[in-house]
């Protein structure tokens, strides 16, 4: 047998997927998993405490009722008598009642103590997701990373709550039978107790192949979630050109290889429960051949004999969860790892001393100036700039022009401290940017990207994105600078029609000069424009960017651009080669090059 488990655990190891996705996680000891999440149930645990107490009370309220048959079976069954039967049912309807409000009372509150956890759980790592940087969120799967949002933050609550709850239930339960059994007959329950090593030993033995399937099962959910999200993102992309078949066929791969994990997990139960279910059998034959020994030299009376077994019935049942509960956390730990690497993920923070941008610099003219700059991203094999030196007066029109991969779209995420330099210094407004909070340069410095995202609500939300607190007829404006206030204004309700997923209803033009228009209503003092006119012909481009600037004109405006009539339109064209700047060359030609972002 364990040559063949052997091999069923090798054949689920990660294997390489469609998802392109790398698992990082460390595998976690159960110590380690209680260790990094209790500071998070900690102001819980008095609740905790409560709701043990219930538990307590209610396996106390369960022997009970079980020593309460013994009475009714040697005082009202085996002489035949109904006069004590009365007082004895009234005691039972009284427990019942009991055992039923404890119950209540413990489902309600262990309701409110997951619910608790869970909600700030979720919004803890929801928040440290959309606070990590760029390149790392454009490095995960969408998909994988919903899964762990998801289900994987509900493998934390299933560990730290879930089953360690259950742990202590059956352990009171567990400690109160056995109360009921020594109280009944101390030594029938010391030949029940017989099978307790065998049920542990089982437990332990298929623990650790229950924690590789679970890590398997949860590793392919979430590149099953991936695949799904980035061929439904891109449904036009696949159907124009017919790779429909592709699509599918890694869908299924990934469906079959979940399909394998809970094959497995299914043969590891038909192995554990039957011998579970055997060694269950041996104590029970093992008590019954015993107990008629006592029943015959009137150790034990029937009703005693009868209610040992109700209580080693009840008795097994605990033990069973508790050597399941090992097998539990361990399949809870394949998705608290992955929660626990996505969590290690650092996230860039402020400074101790950091100060408001918009404080120190009042007056926010827009000065631009980098010196002496070099940024890499983490993992990439070379400098995405060197040594760049820039300074832009506020108010002035640069464009940075240059192949794809030279280093545009880094110089912009250096301005907004989506990435911090490995050396110099990046200046707004004479203020260092590192110095200063990472919200007040954003709101200092606005970048209108290339990809054209937009929400599924208003066009008026939409515009208002930037500026929730705006009114219409500053979204009204934002739209006649950004040339798109004719057209929204022919739709069907005007500035109240919603854009549809995406904005895929409209067209990549259209689409553009609603996120235009949202950075204009912005009103930073710097504004950032990525490939502004992506998609438009030149007459169309010149014909966009002219009352743009026109807008602008107080504004310090980076263009960042492959397009010569939009470049032509700036103060001053600088040229990014191979992370260089050339302060006032011509564009360079368009040629393919290595990318360097992770």
């Amino acid at each position: 047998m364990r040559t063949a488990w052997q091999r069923l655990v090798a054949s689920l190891r990660p294997a390489p997927d469609d998802s392109g996705l790398v698992e990082h996680a460390e595998r976690m000891t159960l110590r380690e998993v209680v260790v990094r999440f209790w500071p998070r149930l900690r102001p819980l645990r008095w609740w905790l405490l409560l709701g043990a107490l219930l538990l307590a009370v209610g396996s106390a309220v369960q022997v009970l009722e079980i020593l309460l048959f013994q009475q009714v079976v040697d005082r009202v069954l085996v002489p035949a008598d109904w006069g004590p039967l009365v007082y004895l049912a009234l005691l039972y309807i009284g427990l019942n009642v009991f055992s039923a409000i404890v119950d209540g009372c413990d489902d309600i509150l262990s309701t409110w103590i997951t619910q608790r956890f869970l909600v700030r759980l979720r919004r803890d790592v929801f928040e440290h997701v959309m606070a990590l940087p760029l390149h790392v969120l454009e490095r995960r799967r969408l998909g994988d990373t919903m899964s762990r949002l998801t289900s994987d933050v509900a493998a934390v609550e299933s560990f730290m709550i879930g089953n360690l709850t259950s742990g202590v239930a059956n352990l009171m339960s567990l400690t109160a039978y056995l109360i009921g059994l020594f109280y009944l007959q101390w030594q029938l329950a010391l030949i029940s107790l017989v099978v307790v090593p065998v049920f542990w030993f089982v437990a332990t033995r298929f623990a650790r192949f229950v924690k590789e399937v679970s890590r398997e099962r949860r590793r392919r959910a979430g590149s099953l979630s991936s695949v799904a999200e980035e061929n439904l993102a891109n449904g036009v992309l696949v159907q124009t050109y017919g790779r429909e078949g592709d699509a599918l066929a890694k869908y299924t791969r990934e469906n079959q290889a979940i399909a394998g994990a809970e094959m497995a997990s299914a043969r590891i139960r038909a192995v554990f429960l039957p011998v579970v279910d055997l060694a269950e059998l041996l104590g029970v034959l093992l008590v019954i051949g015993f107990g008629t020994w006592a029943l015959a030299t009137d150790r034990l009376t029937l009703g005693g004999l009868l209610a040992f077994l109700a209580l080693l019935a009840q008795c097994y049942s605990p033990i069973r969860s508790l050597s399941d509960l090992i097998p539990s956390l361990y399949s809870a730990s394949a998705g608290v790892e992955r929660i626990v690497e996505l969590l290690d993920e650092p996230v860039p923070g402020d400074r101790p001393d950091a100060v408001d941008l918009a404080a120190v610099a009042p007056a926010r003219r827009g000065a631009l100036s980098l010196e002496a700059v070099t940024a890499r991203y983490p993992g990439a094999a070379r400098d995405a700039l060197r040594g760049v030196d820039l300074h832009v007066a506020p108010g002035e029109t640069v464009a940075v022009v240059g192949p794809s991969g030279a280093g545009k779209s880094t110089l912009a995420r250096l301005l907004t401290r989506h990435l911090e330099p490995t050396e110099g210094v990046v200046r707004v407004d004479g203020v260092d940017v590192a110095a200063a909070t990472a919200t007040s340069v954003r709101e200092s410095v606005t970048i209108v990207l290339q990809e054209q995202l937009l929400l599924d609500a208003s066009v008026h939300d939409n515009i208002a994105f930037s500026r929730p607190d705006a009114d219409r007829v500053d979204v009204v404006a934002a739209a006649r600078a950004a040339d798109v206030h004719d057209f929204v204004s022919r739709l069907p309700e005007g500035y109240d029609t919603r854009v549809g997923q995406r904005g895929r209803t409209f067209s990549g033009g259209q689409r553009q000069r609603l996120a235009l228009a949202r950075g204009l209503l912005r009103d930073s003092p710097v504004l950032v424009l990525d490939e502004p006119t992506s998609g438009l012909d030149a007459d169309a481009s010149v014909a966009l960017m002219t009352p743009l600037l026109e807008a602008a004109r107080e504004r310090t405006v980076l263009l960042v651009t492959h397009d010569p009539a939009v470049a032509a339109l700036a103060d001053r064209v600088l040229t990014l080669r191979d992370g260089l700047l050339v302060e006032g060359g011509a564009e360079a030609p368009d040629r393919p090059e290595e990318e360097v972002l992770a």
